[in-house]
């Protein structure tokens, strides 16, 4: 399996992404509804609720947004793909394909995607599809994955990677630490409480799957 990371700007959600330096998306699901349309779920952090909301209902890709959950200062919202957010979308090619996203976030500089492609010519063909639509695409890497390190796969969530990535690079586990918990808590806009639950819990999901005896 390849798998390829890379980043899209000028993609669904852009304008609403442009009006935030401190915005920070979080993939969640993506799936059909029942009418045949395409819902996006998503993490927001980094900006307060009240002016997402007013920034979102002029976007012209997504609409009918509602907000379904909320953790001290992140929020779990839906979106509608519009007819101009689907066409910038590649989402209704994915099973065809045998293509999937496997992590994905968007800041103001527009979305960072990890996923799986059967082969070289299908991600070529992904990336000819995104800037045919109007999205530029800059790849950042691109590896096979083995048999091996698919039975080895965390069951990780996208926000616990995301976490435990830049407390590693940031040196929170380093001796001494080079940053702190609050810094951490700061600078993804959770608490500093909700930092240490992620953190324990990734840790625990990277044991159970890489250390436990079998």
């Amino acid at each position: 399996m390849l798998v390829a990371e890379f980043t899209v700007s000028e993609a669904i959600l852009h304008s609403t992404l442009s009006a935030f330096n401190t915005i920070h998306i979080t993939y969640e699901a993506q799936y059909r509804t029942a009418d045949d349309g395409v819902r996006l779920l998503f993490w927001l952090s980094g900006v307060e609720a009240s002016a997402f909301e007013i920034a979102v209902d002029d976007d012209p890709t997504v609409t009918d947004c509602r907000l379904i959950d909320a953790d001290d200062s992140v929020y779990l919202y839906r979106v509608d793909l519009t007819q101009s957010g689907r066409s910038k979308s590649t989402f209704l090619r994915w099973a065809e394909d045998d293509v999937g996203l496997l992590n994905g976030y968007a800041t103001q500089d527009g979305w960072q995607l990890e996923m799986r492609f059967p082969d070289r010519e299908t991600l070529i063909a992904y990336r000819e599809a995104y800037v045919a639509n109007g999205c530029s695409f800059f790849l950042l890497s691109l590896y096979q994955r083995s048999a091996d390190d698919q039975a080895n796969a965390t069951s990780l969530t996208s926000a616990q990677r995301e976490l435990l990535v830049e407390a590693y690079e940031s040196g929170y586990f380093d001796i001494p630490r080079r940053i702190t918990q609050n810094e951490l808590a700061s600078q993804f806009a959770i608490t500093s409480q909700s930092v240490s639950e992620r953190l324990r819990r990734g840790i625990a999901s990277l044991i159970e799957s890489m250390l436990r005896r079998k």
